[in-house]
């Protein structure tokens, strides 16, 4: 069974009026990561967040909001209505559900749309497509709801397809440790002054959350011959580091495509090219959430005729 890498994500903000996420005890967040069919492998603090590894992917607690990332045959969309049932849809200031097209769509227990429409019933709301039906493309619903987000709040996530040269070659190899990886890779260094918490899968595949206060970055590799796949994710604000950070990882992992997403209270002025890149899709909304969302979608420049892929 081939495994999905592509991944669906949903976003909370909470009202303050509500108790601490953090305060609320680990068996909560156990009980809503089963909901989605995934488990809690192990946890990291800082002060101001909590970082669960998860079985598929990760989940990120702070006192107003949690971030939540599941792959696989994952069912998120149940992760969430459990929440919203538990604390109560009064106390949902923000909520933003993800999806990016996937590789083995036919494998997934609901599609987007399906998701969608249950979203839309319980809360209202509107979707949106970024990107072309028939290439990479991401699909987003937004609660729709006025909501002021900080000043601060930057997402950036770099999602990379069909792995090639050195990462493939230590990824698709069996029988790694976390040190090993780390050692061959550097993934643990990509920000500098963070917690580590990362896991190796059998026979392959790699997890990797890293905390400093308030910030996090999550690194998910799927090494699968057919449908390899890497994310990167984090909330460092958009600084002048923000584009090395970025070719830093496009250089770490070689994939053929990737794409970028950007969160951001404000439109951004950002312009970004890796050199032998070309810029196949870009598409921004102004999202009644408050957020400015960008996606630009890469294509890495052919030089040479590929043969044909064999199918067992």
């Amino acid at each position: 069974m081939l495994f999905e890498g592509s991944e669906k994500k949903v976003e909370v903000a909470t009202r303050g009026s509500l108790a601490p996420l953090r305060s609320f005890p680990r068996d909560f967040w156990e009980r809503i990561v089963e909901k989605s069919e995934a488990q809690v492998l192990s946890v990291i603090s800082s002060e101001a967040c909590d970082a669960y590894l998860l079985s598929e992917s990760s989940l990120f607690v702070w006192d107003t909001h949690f971030t939540m990332i599941t792959c696989g045959q994952t069912r998120l969309i149940d992760a969430v209505f459990e929440f919203t049932n538990e604390v109560g849809v009064d106390n949902i200031e923000s909520l933003i559900f993800e999806r990016k097209n996937e590789y083995f769509p036919r494998h997934q227990k609901s599609d987007f749309f399906e998701d969608y429409e249950k979203l839309k019933l319980a809360f209202g709301g509107k979707a949106y497509r970024f990107g072309n039906a028939d290439d990479h493309h991401l699909f987003l619903y937004n609660l729709e709801k006025p909501f002021q987000p900080p000043a601060n709040d930057f997402t950036v996530e770099i999602l990379m397809y069909d792995l090639h040269g050195r990462a493939k070659e230590v990824f698709g190899r069996e029988g790694h440790t976390v040190e090993s990886i780390r050692e061959l890779t550097g993934v643990h260094e990509l920000l500098p002054g963070f917690d580590i918490d990362d896991h190796v899968f059998q026979p392959r595949g790699y997890s990797l959350n890293a905390l400093n206060g308030a910030n996090y970055y999550t690194i998910h590799v799927t090494p699968e011959e057919s449908g390899s796949y890497v994310s990167f994710e984090s909330n460092i604000e958009e600084t002048a580091a923000f584009q090395p950070l970025i070719e830093k990882v496009i250089q770490t992992f070689e994939p053929n495509s990737y794409d970028l997403i950007l969160f951001s209270p404000k439109p951004m002025a950002f312009e970004h090219a890796l050199p032998g890149f070309y810029l196949k899709s870009e598409v921004e909304e102004q999202l009644t959430s408050g957020y400015s969302v960008r996606f630009l979608s890469h294509f890495k420049e052919m030089s040479e005729v590929q043969s044909a892929t064999p199918i067992d």
